[in-house]
């Protein structure tokens, strides 16, 4: 049962988590754009219209995601000629009474802080994830582990609240702070009434869905957090019926697939379609049916599942035209206004982040020309004084026009070094696949195509590391299944040295 518990009602009066002339001392871990400056304001006029004192002070944090901030506040009942009383304005080791963090990653970071509390403080965590900088450019998987992080609440802190206040707001249509709100409010662990911290969602125009929020997030807390949401289970695909000249040419073509390609053939086919042309496309179709030949799963086909997805995704390797033509859609600017939550009326400024290379120039121009560059070590230079990173509005006109050209020249892409240097990579792994000796090796293999990924360096990184087991396994005939995913695992390691010969393979049963 959680501390503090009280009836459904909004004004049952809540037990207080602090002692008797001691303040409350509470910390909030929010993300930027998750409202974390309205939610203190909130507890703030919550405090004032109910006679208490409030404290509070805002610690900027770097920039992890999209910017961590800690907000601290103390509470301290008035009482009559008191002076106003002097209150701290950082949190400390030992003194929460409660925390409240936005995401479960961001209650792990309070908790490896010494702000939580075995024998004192109440922990509110959503206990969705929004993964960091350093976990996103993992080579590997580099996620914090989630169910880590649940686990250390439980032990460390006296009541743990923890349920996924995202996927309620995203059905609410707003912002997490209304969710934590009701949480807050839910739990008991501020000595003010329910009805007191709704009053304060009653007014503007994301009244509706703040008050939906905080309703739902308020009824989850009370018990803990249990009786979580559950989604519709998602239907299984089904191709959908033709609606111009371009399905009518190419669904009957996917239908006639084994059924359990079907998705992956849809979604394969509409990328390389919109990245290059339908012959792209063709190509791609006709690289699945060899696999589909060679495939001996008959029932679920998994090998010309996986080869068909890295295949697709590898050929639609993000280069400059790529990157331009994903920044001028028409659908950008409404996908930007709705991650920022701004209003129609609301006019809305992007700057974005440039660190063009050399080697982009260069995988640019055709063939010769991008290797003669590569082969000049002064036009290479000086090139590269020109470039570098910088930050462009691309919300204007004569930067949108930009784009536009340069998304234009993927009708010369076949002709470049860089889409020379892709294909033959694609050709090496693929044609590994294929001339795989046994099925659970091909299956290998075809994993190794997860190997690509990023940009710049990391990508560069992870096709080294790539080719460099292709090479390998040329030379070595006795490799099997458990000698590639070994070598694969080894590869995906942040560690950024890779030697084949000092590789400790796996058991095969853990590989």
């Amino acid at each position: 049962m959680v501390a503090g518990a009280r009836s459904e009602a909004y004004g049952a009066t809540p037990v207080l988590m602090s002692r008797e002339d001691a303040t409350i001392n509470m910390v909030i871990a929010a993300l930027g754009g998750e409202g974390g400056g309205v939610l203190t304001n909130w507890l703030i006029a919550a405090a004032e219209q109910n006679g208490w004192w409030c404290q509070s002070t805002s610690l900027a944090g770097v920039a992890q995601r999209t910017g961590a901030t800690i907000y601290y506040l103390e509470f301290m009942p008035r009482q009559d000629g008191q002076r106003p009383p002097v209150m701290s304005l950082f949190p400390a080791q030992g003194d929460i009474d409660l925390a409240v963090a936005s995401e479960i990653a961001e209650a792990g970071r309070m908790i490896s802080r010494g702000f939580i509390s075995p024998d004192r403080s109440m922990l509110i965590a959503s206990d969705h994830r929004v993964f960091g900088i350093t976990e996103k450019s993992a080579t590997g998987d580099g996620s914090v582990d989630r169910e880590l992080i649940i686990e250390m609440g439980e032990r460390y802190a006296k009541t743990f609240i923890h349920f996924d206040m995202s996927e309620i707001v995203q059905r609410q249509g707003t912002v997490i702070s209304a969710a934590l709100l009701g949480a807050i409010a839910g739990s008991g662990a501020l000595p003010f009434a329910g009805h007191c911290f709704r009053n304060l969602l009653s007014a503007g125009g994301s009244a509706p869905g703040n008050l939906a929020a905080f309703d739902e997030s308020f009824r989850r807390a009370q018990p803990g957090g249990v009786e979580e949401y559950e989604p519709p289970k998602a239907e299984p695909f089904t191709l959908p019926p033709a609606i111009n000249a371009l399905g009518d040419r190419w669904l009957p073509r996917i239908a006639a697939l084994p059924e359990t390609l079907h998705e992956t053939a849809y979604y394969s086919i509409n990328r390389l379609i919109d990245y290059q042309d339908e012959a792209y496309a063709e190509e791609w179709l006709s690289r699945l049916s060899a696999v589909i030949c060679c495939d001996s799963d008959l029932e679920t086909h998994a090998l010309s599942r996986e080869t068909g997805r890295y295949l697709a995704l590898w050929m639609a390797f993000e280069d400059i035209p790529r990157v331009a033509q994903l920044k001028v859609r028409p659908d950008r600017e409404a996908m930007i206004r709705s991650e920022v939550k701004a209003a129609p009326e609301q006019p809305v400024t992007v700057a974005e982040y440039f660190h063009p290379r050399v080697e982009e120039v260069a995988a640019l121009l055709p063939e010769r020309w991008g290797r003669a560059l590569l082969g000049s070590a002064t036009a290479s230079r000086w090139l590269g004084r020109l470039l570098g990173p910088r930050t462009l509005r691309t919300d204007r006109v004569g930067m949108q026009l930009i784009l536009r050209c340069l998304a234009g020249l993927r009708r010369f892409r076949r002709s470049t070094l860089g889409y020379a240097h892709e294909r033959h990579m694609i050709d090496r792994w693929y044609d590994a696949v294929l001339s795989a000796k046994t099925h659970e090796t091909a299956l290998a293999i075809a994993a190794l195509g997860g190997m690509v990924k990023g940009y710049g360096e990391t990508r560069h990184r992870t096709t080294l590391r790539l080719m460099q087991i292709l090479d390998y396994l040329e030379q070595s005939a006795e490799s099997d299944a458990n000698t590639i995913a070994s070598l694969r695992l080894a590869a995906m390691t942040p560690d950024s040295r890779f030697e084949i010969d000092d590789i400790t393979l796996l058991d095969p049963e853990h590989a």
